[in-house]
């Protein structure tokens, strides 16, 4: 039997290639649209960026859901049959209650799965943080490493791992009730673009960081913030983007120029954060190798 099976959900926005080379199981957020739920990596993604501007002007934006209880019921029992335990990391519990359902599961299924170890992680963030805290266990589970080898990694990856949001309209976040000390600023007529930071640094909350007026300004202060956090050293990066390819790519293109990346990531927003940050919302995330 394989010592420990790795889970996390949709909103890490995992690209499908790299879950299945490392064995990940995502299990599903949903999106409601109306009325009808769907898991939000079913939908179309490029329908959905199209439909936004439609949606916010109609005051008509989907809703939201996190899996239920039942949804890792159904999961942990799958993975019991081939892994001695399980670790599932999700996405900050200040966001939703993906992290909680995990945990009630973990609980409905400790006397049917007695010999099972259930591990349930709050990452503190989402997005490529999530996703790179993901993979580093999903590595070192792969390569044998048992289950106190993963959950050490896992909670220095956390403490390692940095999330930064470029956002040029907080509407959606003050909207959605998930800005936190941020709220100040989406109440401003100021047009700017907003730097957030929300990972273990600020336990798992939006909690703002500077506000600029240029596309060059909001670069400089991003790259000036991580270069005031690291040693020069290796950097993994991940780039999450809301239908702004253009943008992630330069913000690729200069970390590439001003750090020794040893890998680097983009992939999109998927709906469920999209409904809540909107559309050309930026995000950069990385950690160090010490």
């Amino acid at each position: 039997m394989n010592k420990v099976a790795i889970m996390t959900d949709t909103v890490s926005y995992m690209p499908e290639e790299i879950a299945n080379k490392y064995n990940i199981t995502i299990i599903p957020t949903y999106v409601i649209i109306n009325g009808e739920s769907h898991p939000e990596n079913q939908l179309d993604l490029v329908k959905f960026y199209e439909n936004m501007p439609k949606w916010k002007e109609e005051n008509k934006l989907p809703t939201t859901s996190s899996p239920s209880p039942d949804d890792f019921v159904r999961e942990y029992r799958k993975l019991s049959k081939d892994y001695e335990s399980i670790v599932y990391i999700g996405y900050s519990k200040h966001l939703g209650m993906t992290v909680q359902s995990a945990l009630l599961a973990k609980k409905l299924v400790k006397d049917g799965l007695a010999k099972t170890k259930i591990e349930v992680l709050d990452s503190m963030s989402w997005g490529g943080a999530q996703m790179m805290i993901t993979l580093e266990i999903a590595r070192a589970a792969n390569a044998g490493s048992d289950r106190k080898e993963v959950l050490k990694i896992a909670n220095d990856m956390i403490k390692k791992a940095n999330l930064i949001i470029l956002s040029d309209n907080l509407y959606y976040l003050a909207k959605g009730g998930r800005i936190h000390k941020a709220r100040p600023w989406a109440d401003s007529k100021i047009s700017n673009t907003a730097i957030l930071k929300l990972d273990a640094s600020t336990e798992g909350k939006h909690t703002p960081i500077a506000r600029c007026r240029t596309k060059g300004e909001t670069l400089d202060t991003l790259f000036n913030l991580i270069r005031g956090q690291v040693p020069v050293t290796r950097l993994h990066v991940a780039i999450n983007h809301a239908d702004a390819l253009t943008e992630a790519e330069q913000l690729k293109e200069k970390a590439l120029s001003q750090f020794q990346c040893e890998e680097v990531f983009i992939s999109n927003i998927g709906p469920l954060v999209t409904i809540h940050t909107g559309l050309g919302t930026r995000v950069f995330s990385w950690w160090s190798e010490d």
